[in-house]
């Protein structure tokens, strides 16, 4: 009886570390953290990462530096363009959308549909898209304007390009009111 009992232990005992192994190697491959609590040098127990976490694969934003213009020097209108936005999903994703925002306002919309990259040609947006210049400060420059060009895939991760740039500025040139 006594033997049964062990064998029976040496069993359990068994199954236990297969299963645990089993769920370590799946946790792994799903890319999960995995802590383990351990004691330390003084007795005080915590966590610690056994395994760490496989950084997903998100979407990458290729963004040259935007360039800001003005095709009429004395007129306080400017166009702010890219020569190209490209964005690559992960692997085995999808790029699902990309947007472009210019100051908090949402400035262009693309969407994919079963395709693992994306390349928006900066002729796309004609000109560019327009903003105000902005008076002449003392370097010469306008107004500063932030972007946020940002992607989304099928796995449901995203990425974001930040930046900001800056227009040239306006002179503004007052005529003295005269009567005739």
């Amino acid at each position: 009886m006594r033997d049964r009992w062990r064998s029976t232990a040496w069993i359990a005992a068994l199954t236990l570390c297969v299963s645990v192994t089993a769920g370590t190697l799946v946790a792994r491959a799903a890319g999960w953290d995995i802590a383990a609590v351990v004691d330390d040098l003084f007795g005080a127990r915590r966590e610690k990462k056994v395994a760490g976490p496989q950084a997903p694969a998100i979407s990458f934003i290729d963004s040259p530096s935007p360039t800001c213009y003005q095709p009429i020097g004395s007129a306080d209108t400017c166009y702010i363009t890219w020569s190209y936005l490209q964005v690559s999903a992960g692997s085995s994703n999808y790029v699902v959308s990309m947007t472009v925002s210019i100051d908090g306002r949402l400035r262009a919309y693309h969407s994919g549909f079963f395709q693992t990259s994306m390349m928006i040609p900066g002729d796309m947006y004609g000109p560019g898209f327009r903003v105000a210049c902005g008076l002449r400060n003392a370097a010469g420059m306008g107004k500063t304007y932030a972007y946020i060009i940002h992607a989304r895939e099928s796995s449901g991760q995203s990425a974001a390009n930040f930046g900001s740039v800056t227009c040239p500025g306006v002179w503004l040139a007052f005529a003295p009111l005269a009567r005739r």
